[in-house]
């Protein structure tokens, strides 16, 4: 027997429970017709409406449509009535594959039924524009019965609307209705609008018109996956500045679910390969015990430290968990870090100092005009204090003495870089923890040399992408 592939094997992330509690609210509330996924670009809006539509699938006609790979088109209903004509046909009609998907049915039962509406967009399109560029160079008589010819037209094209938008819902109906029946699927049907956000404002705002003005149906929802700040951003673009975008985007939106982006653990413990490097022994867990020392204070985790609970979660793994946290990456970014992590590693070799590679990893990836005065003797706290100060979170990792922030730890390999002998003498002195681990480890042999070297292969591991 065939085993059913779980489309949630790789989530990492925890969406399967948001994607079945937005099922049943969806399920029970009919008048929310038209639901906004909310979450900032390259926070796995994709993925999760990929993976909803495939779980989704199993009861329900789904049907998914990248709106950014229609963006050229210049008429959105267009492209989104072949969408669901090519993705509901069934089984069977040779133009359900992929050589047959190439081609527009235009005898299709929803594309007749939208022409006119189309039609009608276009010639809206012109009505605004001087009479000239519509009739052509002319005037006089003809002049004036070409106008009076369009005006009829014009007047009795709109008596005609009402019955053409309700055959074109009807038409839409009955072809959900049909792909329900033929694969013994439920109502309603749910239709699914990625990477709307990516779209050229002008054709996002139409399809959320035709979306809005035509697909309004009992048995049809529509799903649409959009940072709602760019999109906002988008409709000013046309509109003004001064435009209340945000409350125009509410009348096409019955509703809003925002992603939770805050829980990143799983997927940097899946993602993150074994990397060989020297141990600062963190307290992962945050669990601190008792100084053997009646003279040492020992420091409690608060609530910007970074721990984890989960079995099995690396130092590095924290470390990654915690920079993703400073320098605000967003999921998508975050697989391309780690892979410059791995290939700069491996181009060290041997046991790197796992926190500094990566910390500048992820420097170099902000493309914080900071990031290129750590060069100079003159300019690295300043580097580091100003990016902290403007653009980083605070985020703290837990030793048994000392809970060091990002940039405390990052400016402590700095300075050693950047001290000469005398000065690395004195460092020597009252070193706590994680700081001892690291000076002994750098000051034998080329280490600090090696160390040197890590700005120039994270330069040639940033080039992957």
């Amino acid at each position: 027997m065939h085993e059913e592939h779980d489309v949630w094997a790789d989530d990492f992330m925890g969406r399967k429970p948001s994607c079945e509690f937005l099922t049943k609210y969806l399920l029970a509330n009919e008048h929310v017709k038209v639901l906004n996924v909310n979450s900032p670009w390259g926070s796995g809006k994709t993925f999760f409406l990929e993976r909803w539509k495939a779980d989704l699938s199993k009861e329900h006609v789904c049907v998914l449509f990248n709106a950014w790979e229609t963006d050229y088109s210049a008429e959105p209903l267009l492209a989104l009535v072949t969408c669901i004509e090519q993705q509901t046909k069934d089984e069977l009609d040779i133009t359900s594959y992929e050589a047959g998907r190439r081609a527009v049915d235009v005898g299709a039962g929803i594309l007749k039924k939208a022409m006119p509406l189309i039609a009608k967009g276009l010639v809206r399109k012109y009505v605004g524009v001087d009479l000239d560029e519509l009739i052509g160079d002319g005037s006089g008589d003809d002049a004036a019965d070409s106008a009076s010819d369009l005006v009829t037209s014009l007047i009795t094209d709109q008596a005609n609307t009402a019955r053409q938008v309700d055959e074109f819902k009807a038409a839409v109906i009955e072809r959900l209705s049909s792909a329900a029946q033929n694969n013994g699927l439920n109502k309603p049907a749910f239709i699914f609008i990625d990477e709307l956000d990516r779209c050229r404002p002008t054709y996002a705002i139409e399809l959320l018109e035709r979306i809005k003005h035509f697909f309004e149906l009992k048995d049809c929802r529509f799903i649409i996956a959009s940072d709602s700040k760019q999109l906002a951003h988008s409709i000013r673009a046309v509109y003004g500045q001064g435009f209340a975008s945000e409350q125009y985007l509410n009348r096409f939106f019955d509703a809003e679910f925002s992603l939770d982006n805050s829980d990143i653990f799983s997927l940097v413990h899946r993602s993150l390969p074994d990397i060989r490097s020297l141990n600062l022994e963190v307290n992962i867990t945050g669990r601190v015990g008792r100084s053997h020392f009646d003279d040492v204070e020992v420091y409690e985790p608060r609530k910007h430290t970074v721990t984890s609970k989960m079995p099995g979660f690396t130092e590095n793994q924290l470390f990654v968990v915690g920079l993703c946290k400073y320098f605000k990456v967003e999921l998508r970014e975050l697989e391309n870090y780690i892979k410059q992590i791995k290939s700069a590693a491996d181009t060290l070799g041997g046991d790197v100092h796992f926190f500094w590679l990566a910390y500048l990893v992820f420097f170099k990836a902000s493309k914080a005009e900071q990031y290129h005065d750590l060069r100079f003797p003159d300019k690295w706290r300043t580097a580091v204090a100003s990016f902290d100060s403007t653009r980083g979170s605070m985020v703290t990792f837990s030793f048994s003495v000392e809970l060091p922030s990002i940039p405390d730890m990052a400016l402590f390999y700095l300075t050693m870089l950047n001290a000469d002998a005398k000065e690395l003498r004195v460092l020597s002195t009252q070193l706590p923890s994680w700081r001892s681990t690291v000076y002994y480890s750098l000051i034998n042999g080329d280490a600090i040399s090696r160390l040197s070297r890590y700005r120039d292969v994270v330069e040639l591991a940033h080039r992957l992408s």
